[in-house]
């Protein structure tokens, strides 16, 4: 703690501070080490959350501990000082390498911030990094010191907005990557896409609202600016060479699923599209897919029974926001499943017997533009998390452009402020006002109405497949 205070500035204990460890830890038998990856800052903004800088341990680090007592070894902050949500919860892989004819222990790593790590298990010290997506927030990462060298317009100062590369998503999120040391190649679920950072209006001052809500500290981004498309891909990426090997471009912004590397040259990964896909690990040719009927997002893992091998992996999309799919999930007509593959397997996945629900209205409601942008802006602050931005579901919570409930105004309350599927996961906001819960209601028939002239998306139908 001690060492961490150093870094810090201003009264950063009234905003959170930040480096939750909420995914990436590994074992160490080796040196009898858990190594875990830290989050970002909270909020993202360090002019809030740290005036006058610091690097901000342990944000966005890998920490060393001993297995036995939790003792700190060592740490590699792949951000010091984060602004941008660039944090290093995303796998820690363990290898070993043979660099410069000396067989190593390394730490393979790609967080959010589009650069390949290579580290050092035993000493915690950089042995190369270079980005694997175009990146513009540095220019590189120095090999003495382990640190990047940041371009300073990535940090957005004196009030002028800036497009950073990669986005708050990341190059590389939660879907895990593999290493096949036959290959000698990394697998990277990976994206290309910005985001427009700028200060928000009340930066002197600014606190967390109450309730439920989006607050990271970034204003909103003027109209005139905005990223270029998203694209993602499956990389292969060689860790000696710091190059890639091949890619396979996927649809949508956030195309790829979970990755397993095999001994035998195969590579299982799943997509958002839906299909399951084993690939040659050495050049990416596909060998196989299986249409889930759902997304398949999640680790694939291989395993042996009775000396048969088997591979898992479970289906259903969990985006918040539609993605532009051809055919799009829903939270409600989508099926979850977890399903197993193995050679020979005989067994078909039925076809789900849901259809998608039309978009829901009520013809005597009459929408009051003024309540609608209000609405549209509570909406955005409490409900996009979850729902989807502009109202656009993904799978991960229910579609309230077809959901009956908003078209009620006593059922919506009892939702929204009183809770009444709080046991569902819906959180009961209960410091909405009554217009505030009107206006809700507003903009939501009004991107109902919109929406319901737009082309309608296919539906989610399984295929009838062999499994």
């Amino acid at each position: 703690m001690q060492l961490a205070a150093k870094t810090w500035n201003g009264e950063w204990w009234k905003y959170g501070g930040g480096a939750t460890v909420w995914n990436a830890m590994a074992y160490d038998p080796e040196y009898n080490r858990i190594y875990i990856g830290t989050g970002n800052g909270a909020p993202w903004n360090q002019k809030i959350r740290s005036p006058g800088g610091g690097d901000n341990l342990f944000v966005c680090s890998i920490v060393a501990l001993d297995a036995d007592t939790g003792k700190y070894v060592w740490h590699y902050q792949t951000n010091p000082g984060e602004t941008w949500d660039y944090n290093s919860d995303m796998d820690i892989e363990l290898a070993r390498l043979k660099i410069d004819g000396t067989e190593r222990p390394v730490i393979l790593h790609a967080p959010k911030n589009g650069f390949f790590y290579v580290i050092d298990r035993e000493t915690g010290k950089l042995i190369s990094a270079r980005n694997y997506v175009p990146v513009n927030w540095a220019k590189s990462i120095d090999s003495k010191t382990g640190r990047p060298i940041e371009n300073p317009e990535a940090r957005f100062p004196d009030g002028k907005a800036a497009i950073v590369y990669p986005s708050p998503f990341g190059a590389h999120n939660i879907e895990a990557m593999s290493f096949s040391p036959k290959a000698g190649l990394v697998f990277i679920p990976a994206m290309d896409q910005g985001r427009v950072y700028v200060d928000p209006p009340q930066l002197k001052g600014w606190a967390f609202p109450e309730g439920q809500r989006i607050a990271n500290g970034i204003g909103t981004p003027p109209p005139n600016l905005a990223p270029r498309k998203s694209t993602s891909f499956l990389l292969a990426w060689n860790p000696l060479t710091q190059r890639e090997a091949w890619r396979v471009p996927l649809e949508g912004p956030r195309g790829s699923g979970g990755t397993a590397a095999t001994a035998g040259n195969l590579l299982f990964a799943g997509r958002a599209t839906g299909q399951f896909t084993a690939l040659a690990a050495d050049s990416g040719k596909q060998l196989w897919s299986f249409d889930a009927g759902a997304a398949v997002m999640a680790q694939p893992i291989t395993y042996l029974v009775g000396g048969k091998q088997y591979v898992t992996v479970i289906s259903g999309a969990r985006f918040a926001t539609a993605q532009g799919f051809a055919r799009e999930w829903s939270y409600g007509n989508q099926t979850w499943r977890v399903l197993t593959f193995a050679i020979g397997g005989k067994d078909k996945l039925p076809l789900s017997p849901h259809d998608v629900p039309p978009i829901a209205d009520d013809a005597s409601f009459r929408v009051d533009v003024a309540k609608a942008k209000q609405g549209q802006a509570i909406y955005a602050d409490r409900c996009a998390i979850c729902h989807g931005a502009n109202l656009l579901s993904g799978g991960t919570a229910p579609d309230l452009l077809r959901s009956a409930i908003p078209t009620d105004a006593a059922a919506f309350a009892s939702v929204l402020v009183d809770g009444a599927l709080v046991s569902r996961g819906m959180p009961a906001f209960q410091d909405l006002s009554a217009a505030e819960d009107e206006a809700l209601r507003h903009y939501i028939r009004q991107r109902a109405r919109e929406q319901s002239v737009a082309v309608p998306t296919k539906l989610n139908r399984n295929q009838d497949e062999g499994q």
